[in-house]
């Protein structure tokens, strides 16, 4: 079965802005934006999906590439730039493989994206990656949360629904999953329908096992400070102060040497 990293394609990304609505007011974007803006450029965006991040910083000014995994969800970034009369630099590899031709002052992986990477190996792999993307002194963030388990198996539900504007079409994602605690694993299944005059006119299941891991605030502060990151620390969900054990959303952040 694929895992999370090949989960991002097809009907997921077609209507992935289209079900996640508007982002515009979200946290995370002021938050990465100002790390930016104090670490310095140029950036990365590493998993940038869409670009709901790179193509807002774009029009700030902002000198950013982007990297994904799924090249149907930067073909979705680059009509949007697009649109927005943007050229963004967009390249297609996964994170643990990442070889670009660039170096930069600030990279950020936001979403909890790093989570993808459910093999110890493939997360040492990219924290290696980062590390050789960055000029000396740059700086890595990457967003965290961790799984509430309590639960170990969550059954079918709708997680999201919206109107398609073209034809006024539904468009509803259906969502189960189940956890497996011991190993800090959780599988999904997503199932996209389009639905035209209350019938079901398109319909695609997804199922990633493992689709995420997780780690515990020391875990991950320990997993960069192994990688040879410098001034390893947290923040509280896009805050700028201290996480605690208590945030079950935090940001790691380190430099390079």
């Amino acid at each position: 079965m694929p895992d999370g990293q090949d989960h991002y394609h097809r009907l997921v990304a077609q209507y992935w802005d289209l079900l996640r609505g508007d982002t515009s007011t979200w946290s995370s974007r002021p938050y990465f934006l100002a790390l930016i803006r104090e670490s310095g450029q140029p950036a990365l965006d590493v998993a940038c999906g869409t670009a709901r991040l790179l193509v807002d910083y774009m029009k700030e000014g902002i000198d950013i590439d982007g990297v994904d995994i799924s090249a149907d969800m930067i073909e979705v970034a680059r009509a949007k730039a697009k649109a927005e009369g943007l050229d963004p630099t967009l390249y297609v590899q996964p994170m643990q493989r990442l070889d670009l031709p660039r170096r930069y002052r600030t990279i950020i992986v936001p979403s909890s994206s790093f989570l993808h990477l459910t093999d110890p190996k493939d997360a040492r792999m990219a924290l290696s990656r980062f590390m050789g993307h960055l000029v000396p002194g740059g700086l890595l963030a990457m967003s965290m949360r961790l799984m509430d388990s309590s639960e170990p198996e969550v059954d079918w539900y709708l997680d999201a629904e919206a109107t398609r504007p073209a034809d006024g079409a539904l468009v509803r994602k259906w969502f189960s999953c189940r956890y497996d605690p011991e190993r800090r694993l959780q599988h999904t299944q997503d199932r996209y329908e389009v639905v035209k005059d209350g019938q079901i006119v398109e319909s695609e299941t997804y199922v990633s096992s493992p689709f995420l891991t997780w780690y515990n605030l020391d875990d991950a502060l320990g997993l960069l400070g192994k990688a040879g990151f410098t001034r390893v620390r947290a923040h509280s969900d896009f805050k700028f102060q201290p996480a605690t054990e208590q945030d079950s959303s935090f940001i790691v952040l380190g430099n390079r040497p």
